[in-house]
């Protein structure tokens, strides 16, 4: 990597983190050019580079004359998600569509997936279960369950989809792990393996979508209570 790069790189390390960590809001002005450029001892061009990349990703708007701004979190693309602080409006959002995206993979995993990826899948409910009481063990399993499900649709757009909705999952991983718990993951998990092992698509898409409903109705409570939280 060049030095040009590693100087973007630290530079777009330096924005996002201050975006990740609220200090910079939706709708705040981010700090000028030459403040940045002086901050972390790279050239002006590093910063312009780094600003460019979050702007095309939506995460950033250039006003001229006036700076540069965060957008909000529904304002951002796909791939710029993961640079904002998880709450439970954006845990919402990502849930809305694994609703949708996790159960059509399910069933698509049957009609295509190899029997390695299969078997490898069977494992990663073994590990899962052995791992419910080591709870950063089992968040990697947890995550990995639903993602090799979309590697084995063998579809090259759902497994694209899937890298980006992984790094969601995984930013927002300690948030749905509070609201679900590892019994209710264990549980859905270990039936949509029962289906897929029977080869029946239709319940296991109906699993999956019952699955994240229950995790988006747990999430619903937590956010009522939030709002009555004087």
């Amino acid at each position: 990597m060049s030095y040009s790069s590693n100087a973007s790189q630290r530079v777009l390390n330096y924005i996002t983190d201050n975006i990740r960590t609220g200090h910079w809001a939706a709708g705040s002005k981010i700090e000028t050019e030459d403040t940045i450029s002086e901050k972390l001892g790279v050239s002006r061009i590093a910063v312009r580079q780094a600003i460019e990349k979050l702007s095309t990703l939506a995460v950033l708007t250039k006003v001229q004359g006036s700076g540069t701004y965060v957008n909000g979190f529904e304002e951002c693309t796909l791939g710029g998600m993961v640079y904002y602080p998880p709450t439970l409006r954006s845990l919402r959002t990502v849930l809305e569509f694994r609703r949708m995206f996790d159960s059509c993979n399910a069933e698509l995993f049957i009609q295509n997936a190899t029997r390695q990826q299969k078997e490898e899948l069977y494992q990663n409910f073994r590990d899962m279960v052995q791992t419910k009481d080591d709870r950063e063990r089992f968040e990697i399993y947890d995550n990995a369950f639903h993602e090799m499900i979309a590697r084995g649709t063998n579809n090259t757009l759902i497994c694209q989809i899937s890298d980006t909705l992984t790094e969601l999952l995984i930013h927002h991983q300690a948030l749905q792990y509070d609201l679900v718990g590892p019994e209710q993951a264990i549980k859905w998990h270990g039936r949509i393996i029962e289906a897929i092992q029977d080869g029946d698509g239709e319940l296991a898409r109906l699993y999956t979508r019952v699955h994240i409903d229950n995790a988006i109705k747990r999430l619903a409570s937590a956010d009522s209570k939030t709002e009555e939280t004087p």
